[in-house]
């Protein structure tokens, strides 16, 4: 069992460091831009000043408002015949949720079951599937797969 860690304000955490290494991974994921336009590139011209603000609506309770998402819709199957709607957060956006990401991700990441495999640092489908087999080689006959968001999507509809 992880050890329970004390956790109190995160927003004294964020500084000057965990913004600009927050940008620099946004910036190596490259990206479009959001609905405001605004590419990395013409961020990063006034770099300075749009992190010291981003900071500074981060750290200020209710002052950090994300922009919508740019919608696009890209090909879902290989045909390119069914689409899947896409949203593209603006780059400050993602910035944010980057700082955001680093703050919790070391407190969050220990508390969750080793079986989990969604969406977590150094881990995929494919390592769920070699631990789904290995299973199976010890004999486990029974599987649950559980999506959440597949179960909202479809109990909206009926």
């Amino acid at each position: 069992m992880a050890k329970k860690q004390k956790v109190y304000s995160l927003t004294g955490r964020i500084d000057d460091r965990l913004m600009m290494q927050a940008f620099k991974a946004v910036k190596r994921n490259r990206g479009a831009a959001g609905i405001d336009k605004v590419s990395i590139a013409m961020f990063e011209e006034n770099l300075e000043a749009n992190l010291a603000a981003l900071k500074r609506d981060l750290k200020t309770r209710g002052k950090f408002v994300p922009k919508p998402l740019r919608r696009v819709w890209i090909p879902k199957d290989a045909k390119g015949t069914k689409l899947r709607p896409l949203g593209i957060p603006a780059v400050r956006d993602r910035i944010a949720q980057e700082v955001v990401r680093r703050l919790l991700e070391p407190i969050f990441e220990p508390l969750f079951h080793d079986c989990s495999f969604g969406f977590r640092p150094k881990r995929s489908c494919h390592n769920a599937i070699r631990r789904l087999l290995s299973f199976h080689e010890a004999g486990d006959r029974i599987t649950l797969d559980a999506d959440i968001a597949g179960f909202f999507e479809t109990s909206r509809t009926n």
